[in-house]
């Protein structure tokens, strides 16, 4: 019996491994218990290799990206649920921090269902409703169940290693397609970059979508930035600050090549709110980022051949910087329209809004069809969230925001400064959430499935780690 009991569950073994804990006790001799026993073997096989797998979907598959999520979701609630059948439990229910601005936020939003459902009645436009409401809520009930994934299989170094490994090598690629100038996942031609006669290209990475792949770019570009600059309790560099020196030039590198100035100012936001932090070579970090972007807008748009290089190098230049200016201004009075017609939207419910309505475009907007049957397109998200949850519902969801980064904020002084990694960790997830936040002023990061399970993946990295230093139950920074 002891012998078997040694075996432990899955998520016992990966806590003693990690943080030194043994919490599993079974008899095995009992049906029910052997039962239970059995199911956790099963279902926690697969959760650690999904943790693993998420970080490289993240970058690569949307399709992938929902798959790995809700699996993950999906057997965490299946080990817990099972867990409750044990005589002695693994595992206990703990509050996140920003609970009531989240039951808030469900609760509204639930509230507007069925609001707007009283004005529909039944039918396949309700069901649609329905479907459509509980789509744009279902981040909550997500990220409850990745902060007590972690809690159960405890892993967060090599999951952010992952992430950061992936998406270095995905901004190399990018390099490529910025020159080679094909979709990946059509085989057709990109869209020319607004550079003139010199064939570059805007590239899309594996989403087909040159927002999500800058989003992805300013989101995770604070991570590697975090751990080049971060202060740490003895003297000199190590690795681990050389190696983000090098991914954060990269990465910087990819997202400049976007061409999408308003992401541009996302991943400027990110660099720029690790200044808060205690650091150090700061200067040495932003200097070599803006020196490499220099010197790859001097190669790519310096014009060879002329007798007058200097003259006509500036002039290239200024009309390359004329030509982004002009395509943000078109996509800017594009965005201006639609978040027109979401204010339109919006004062026909003011308070609840119209749950699950997406956009009118500007071609619909003089369209007889009703707003919950338009077709969506990428817009602020604020305004966004504004038509489908009206006030109320915005100002829920601000209010979770601002609570989550000062809870973050908070976090980084409690731990203790020879915990490098798990500042560098505390600290990269507070600049990408703001990343993240700012990237949603250009487009709607919230509806879309990859940016939205990016932000839920790094907001429970920081719950999760809020809940432990809290209650002191950290031993070093390769536990967690």
């Amino acid at each position: 019996m002891n012998q078997k009991l040694r075996k432990g569950s899955p998520s016992a073994i990966r806590r003693e491994h990690v943080r030194g804990r043994w919490l599993y006790k079974a008899d095995l001799s009992n049906a029910r218990e052997h039962t239970i026993h059995t199911t956790k073997q099963l279902v926690g096989f697969l959760i650690p290799w999904l943790m693993l797998a998420l970080p490289f979907f993240l970058a690569t598959s949307r399709a992938a990206t929902e798959i790995a999520s809700w699996g993950l979701a999906f057997l965490t609630l299946l080990y817990v649920a099972t867990d409750a059948f044990a005589r002695h439990r693994e595992f206990r229910f703990f509050r996140l921090g920003p609970d009531l601005s989240l039951a808030a936020c469900l609760f509204f939003g639930i509230l507007s269902i069925v609001a707007n459902l009283a004005q529909i009645g039944s039918g396949h436009d309700a069901i649609s409703l329905i479907l459509k409401g509980l789509g744009h809520l279902r981040w909550i009930p997500l990220l409850y169940l990745f902060v007590y994934a972690w809690e159960l299989f405890p892993g967060l170094n090599r999951v952010v290693t992952v992430l950061v490994g992936t998406v270095a090598t995905t901004a190399l690629l990018v390099w490529v397609q910025h020159f080679q100038g094909v979709d990946w996942l059509t085989g057709e031609a990109l869209p020319n970059a607004p550079t003139g006669r010199i064939p570059f290209f805007v590239p899309k990475g594996f989403f087909g979508s040159t927002e999500a792949l800058a989003t992805l770019f300013a989101c995770v570009l604070p991570f590697p930035v975090a751990a080049a600059c971060l202060r740490k309790e003895r003297e000199g560099a190590d690795r681990l600050t050389w190696i983000g020196f090098g991914i954060s030039v990269v990465i910087a590198l990819a997202l400049f090549f976007t061409y999408r100035p308003g992401f541009w100012w996302a991943g400027a936001t990110g660099i720029l709110t690790l200044l808060i932090f205690p650091g150090e070579r700061r200067f040495k970090l932003l200097a070599s980022i803006a020196a490499a972007i220099t010197a790859v807008w001097l190669i790519l748009f310096i014009p060879y051949g002329s007798s007058q290089v200097d003259e006509a190098a500036s002039s290239t230049h200024a009309s390359v910087l004329e030509r982004i200016n002009a395509e943000e201004a078109v996509r800017n009075e594009q965005h201006r329209l639609q978040m027109n017609l979401l204010v339109k939207i919006w004062e026909s419910a003011p308070l609840l809004g119209i749950a699950g309505a997406p956009l009118l475009t500007p071609q619909d907007a003089d369209a007889t069809t009703p707003p919950v049957a338009a077709r969506y397109d990428s817009v602020n998200v604020y305004f966004l969230i504004l038509a489908r949850s009206g006030l109320i519902g915005l100002g829920l969801y601000l209010a979770f925001v601002l609570h989550h980064l000062l809870n973050t904020l908070r976090l980084f002084y409690e731990i203790p400064e020879s915990h490098h990694r798990h500042r560098v960790l505390v600290a990269g997830c507070f600049a990408s959430q703001c990343a993240f936040h700012v990237a949603g002023l250009y487009w709607g990061t919230m509806t879309e499935a990859f940016s939205m399970n990016l932000f839920i993946l790094v907001s429970s990295i920081t719950l999760y780690m809020n809940e432990h230093y809290t209650h002191g139950l950290v031993s070093d920074d390769s536990a967690l």
